[in-house]
């Protein structure tokens, strides 16, 4: 009687070495990379100065990301960003001088603010044109510069609101008190590093695909079925609340605030760091805000040329490569794309 044979199927020669290939071309989860790399920082770097560089850095990817998800995936210029970026700074420093509100609600408050302030701008102005919409966000920015500097019993007026206390974030037997450029940049880090997932998540989600519908054409949106007017709303009030906690850490950076934080040279900051990085491409903004923050203090030796020298890379970026970094890399990675399509037809 003939025995069985309990070997199994003969394996493929090839099936091992198939299978570490797939693995190898799995790719590391790129905000993985981002927590290693932001984790590296303060391990390689020991210049305070430096560190403070690094932690401006950040400032900007979270305020020109915000922004990035506004105008570049969903069409809205909103001259408001700055605005939400002081009523942050403002109300934790309201909260922090004044109360004895626990500092990591305080920072929260900045956000919760900063989004009912979107809310309340945001119900009327969401259903009208974009250029409408940018006139009333921009006198809407003037009008909160206007209040800093007369609403003295609260903001400190022209003169400002001094002398700001590091913060200090208890949780548990944990205690991160950020009173030197390396605490701060770690703090800074975790916020940044929280704000790019949910950012990014929006994104790569179903109602990323929506939002850049809208963007590409509305009324086809709205045929669709899509309540075009909701999603512009709640994006402007998330986009709101990111830059107010992101304000908020800012003004605590420079321990004072006053208001020349409504200065529109943070709105320019944002525009430059999404035209250069590609409106609508995520991780080219990051690049572009880590630039944007690095490029004037590595110009800061030649003071008298430095303005000059970024002018004229920003205008050879912009005649050279209108559609920023990302748009560069989407176009090449297109073109071969349809270059290995055709040659498999051939």
């Amino acid at each position: 009687m003939p025995g069985i044979d309990r070997t199994g199927p003969p394996r493929e020669p090839g099936r091992g070495i198939s299978k570490l290939r797939r693995l190898a071309g799995r790719r590391v989860h790129p905000m993985l990379l981002t927590a290693v790399g932001l984790a590296l920082v303060p391990l390689l770097v020991a210049n305070d100065y430096y560190m403070t560089v690094a932690s401006l850095a950040l400032i900007y990817i979270v305020i020109g990301s915000a922004f990035n998800l506004l105008y570049g995936y969903l069409g809205m210029l909103s001259f408001a960003q700055v605005a939400f970026l002081g009523i942050g700074g403002y109300t934790t420093s309201w909260f922090t001088m004044h109360t004895q509100l626990w500092q990591p609600l305080a920072f929260l408050a900045a956000g919760l603010v900063a989004a009912g302030s979107a809310a309340v701008i945001g119900v009327a102005t969401v259903r009208l044109t974009e250029g409408a919409f940018a006139i009333i966000t921009l006198s809407f920015t003037l009008l909160c510069a206007l209040i800093a500097a007369e609403w003295s019993s609260v903001t400190g007026g022209r003169q400002g609101v001094f002398g700001l206390p590091p913060p200090s974030i208890e949780v548990g037997s944990l205690t991160l008190t950020a009173d030197t450029p390396r605490n701060y940049y770690i703090l800074l880090a975790i916020f940044a590093w929280l704000a790019l997932l949910l950012m990014r998540s929006v994104i790569v989600s179903r109602t990323g695909r929506i939002l850049i519908a809208i963007r590409d054409h509305e009324p086809l949106a709205k045929a669709q079925g899509y309540a075009t007017h909701q999603f512009k709303f709640w994006l402007f009030v998330l986009c709101a609340a990111i830059t107010g906690i992101a304000g908020a850490l800012h003004t605590f950076r420079l321990t004072a605030i006053d208001p020349s934080i409504f200065d529109f040279y943070l709105m320019q900051a944002m525009l430059i760091i999404v035209i250069l990085g590609g409106a609508g491409t995520y991780w080219p903004v990051v690049i572009s805000a880590v630039v944007f923050a690095v490029l004037p203090e590595a110009l800061r030796t030649a003071d008298d040329a430095r303005l000059v020298i970024y002018g004229v890379l920003l205008v050879a970026g912009l005649l050279f490569v209108p559609q920023g970094l990302g748009g560069l890399v989407r176009d090449r990675r297109t073109s071969r794309r349809i270059a290995e399509i055709e040659g498999s037809r051939r």
